[in-house]
């Protein structure tokens, strides 16, 4: 289903690789006993499941750099838009795949219904709203925000999945660890801002300050909550439960915010390629 939903738009490079990485992804979970082959009889030879996984990554980087490379390609040489756009929406499959990967198996049914309602709003709803790009951005950010919660995560600590950041490792690995479990944690909002910024900068209909409008509200948007969550721990300080209730909250809105940093770090360099041809 997943394949069927993204394979669309990728390059017949991308489409072979994201089909082994889903095929690796179905092994990993054979492997570690959440599935069973159609040969299989039972459970008892249950691993870890570290081949499988690594197989996977190495479809996950590939297509990664493949979209990356594609992105460059644009940048560097002013190809036309289609490059950008595939570039773009590669790293956005390589990153559905990675999250196919570390999600447990009930969120993938979360990661399935994303995908869907991406496409039912890309392919119906956009056109018939005629939104512009700041209401688009908001749409994005609200959903993002929304599935954030539909994978399990709260505002305590407690409901971070650290097992993610096991996934293909033999024992703990500091970086790598830490990398997988903050994607998985934010893999929602993750995933509907690289949607945003592919349907911002593909879309023929926008013109060339529409990916500058999204990033400026996105910003907006991810900044106000960080400053309201600072006022009130600083207002609060002294407050007997500082540390166990807003405390937490503000490590997530800190962490999400650093991602956004990023995120719109993209945004600009996207945005500068597209105004550079259009002033061209």
């Amino acid at each position: 289903m997943i394949f069927i939903l993204i394979q669309g738009k990728c390059s017949v490079v991308s489409k072979v690789a994201l089909m082994f990485g889903l095929l690796g992804v179905y092994s990993y979970r054979a492997a570690i006993g959440h599935v069973l082959y159609p040969w299989q009889q039972n459970t008892k030879e249950i691993t870890k499941g570290i081949t499988e996984a690594r197989f996977v990554y190495i479809f996950v980087l590939g297509i990664l750099i493949t979209g990356i490379k594609d992105l460059l390609t644009s940048h560097v040489l002013n190809a036309d838009s289609k490059a950008k756009a595939v570039g773009l929406w590669e790293i956005y499959s390589g990153l559905i795949l990675l999250a196919a990967l570390l999600f447990r198996p009930h969120n993938l049914v979360v990661l399935v219904f994303c995908l869907l309602i991406q496409l039912i709003f890309t392919m119906f709803i956009w056109k018939i709203l005629k939104y512009d790009a700041a209401e688009i951005t908001i749409m994005h950010y609200w959903f993002g925000q929304a599935f954030f919660f539909f994978q399990g995560n709260s505002n305590t600590i407690s409901t971070v999945d650290i097992s993610a950041g096991f996934v293909g490792l033999d024992n703990y690995v500091e970086y790598p660890a830490i990398f997988l479990t903050v994607f998985v944690t934010y893999s929602g909002p993750l995933l509907w801002t690289m949607h945003l910024l592919y349907h911002l900068s593909a879309e023929t209909n926008w013109n060339s300050t529409s990916v500058a409008h999204g990033c400026y509200c996105y910003a907006i948007i991810r900044s106000l909550p960080v400053t309201v969550y600072i006022l009130l721990v600083t207002a609060l300080r002294y407050h007997l439960f500082i540390w166990s209730v807003f405390s937490p909250k503000l490590l997530y809105e800190v962490i999400h915010l650093s991602i956004s940093a990023v995120v719109c770090a993209v945004f600009i360099a996207v945005d500068k390629n597209q105004v550079n041809k259009s002033e061209g």
